[in-house]
């Protein structure tokens, strides 16, 4: 059985600080591991490779003039098997431009001819605190890949702004889904290695039980004085849902909050999920408009795309979001009665093909 190649990509603004983290990394490397690095730069003249192979006599493959994540996908696949039967690394890093799409290269390694050759671990996004706009960031779908897809990011040059805006921004990072592994703030983008080798949340040999769902998460009580307090014993008879690998049910300081996981091969219908969150506010499942607080839930409703769906004050929203674990939903409710067996119900019926 062939051993798995580790795969990380640093994805990133361009001008970020991308091959400044890289030649960090790369001065970190032990001494036993045979590393590669694949550059891919906007210009058609690769500057990045030759400074990062000079710097850290780690051999570097450069896809000048194309983006890996859509007109030289194909060349990209042709190079990493050609790396993989010659030179049988132990670790690949990708630096894909500035104006790659994370998301799409996960895909493609995950996929096809590559699909059970590589390990996808840590995909770090870097960004440059000094172009920091929230407003563009939730505007801009390509940044929202890059938030979206990151186990690590590292705001790099806090330096050259003020603490309020790097205050701004890190709770802007905090509150991003799915949660990251670590955000980093730094002057030189330096980050430690044991960084690197976290299973990416595409991870194809995934396991959800490794990391138990908490839907209480988001709200920071996972520990709490009035942890006593905590019910977890579900206050209904549960439908039996088709793969569903997880429930999980809570009450803590006036709050209900539940959430299912489904595993990754179940499609859902993205037109019914938004008429089911569209109708928490037409008193469907509760007596009362403010008893349901928030509804918040990531689906696969395709063969790669997924969409990230919110209901919160009244209003039910939807998005194309660059997640591939599993597709989950969580509510929080007040104390209020809530006709659960109901919304199972209508929540099965958004199930479009089962695995």
């Amino acid at each position: 059985m062939r051993k798995r190649c580790a795969l990380n990509i640093i994805s990133g603004q361009l001008g970020a600080g991308k091959t400044t983290l890289l030649k960090h990394l790369l001065q970190q490397k032990p001494d036993n591991e045979h590393w590669m690095l694949l550059v891919n730069e906007f210009g058609a003249v690769g500057i990045d490779g030759p400074i990062l192979e000079s710097a850290s006599q780690t051999s570097v493959t450069q896809i000048p003039g194309g983006c890996i994540c859509c007109t030289a996908k194909s060349e990209l696949e042709t190079t990493a098997l050609q790396l993989l039967d010659e030179q049988q690394p132990d670790r690949l890093l990708i630096e894909p431009t500035g104006l790659g799409e994370p998301d799409s290269l996960v895909d493609l390694f995950t996929s096809g001819q590559l699909a059970g050759r590589f390990d996808v671990q840590t995909l770090f996004s870097v960004f440059d605190l000094q172009q920091a706009d929230l407003e563009e960031f939730d505007r801009l779908s390509i940044l929202q890949s890059l938030f979206n897809m990151a186990d690590v990011i590292v705001l790099n040059k806090k330096d050259a702004v003020s603490e309020d805006c790097i205050r701004q921004v890190q709770a802007y990072c905090e509150q991003l889904y799915p949660p990251k592994q670590a955000i980093y703030t730094t002057q030189q983008a330096q980050v430690p290695l044991n960084e690197i080798r976290h299973p990416h949340f595409h991870h194809d040999t995934y396991q959800p039980t490794a990391q138990p769902f908490s839907p209480l998460a988001s709200l920071h009580m996972a520990h709490t004085p009035h942890a006593e307090h905590t019910q977890n014993t579900l206050p209904y008879r549960p439908l039996a849902l088709p793969n569903l690998l997880e429930r999980v049910y809570q009450t803590q300081l006036d709050t209900q909050a539940i959430g299912w996981v489904f595993d990754n091969d179940i499609t859902f219908d993205w037109a019914k999920l938004f008429q089911l969150l569209e109708s928490l506010g037409q008193n469907r499942f509760q007596d009362s408009l403010s008893s349901v607080k928030r509804a918040k839930g990531v689906f696969r409703v395709g063969s790669t795309p997924r969409m990230l769906f919110q209901w919160v004050n009244g209003q039910a929203t939807r998005e194309f979001i660059a997640y591939r674990k599993d597709s989950r939903l969580e509510l929080l409710l007040d104390t209020s009665p809530f006709d659960f067996p109901a919304f199972e119900k209508a929540l099965q019926g958004c199930i479009k093909t089962e695995a």
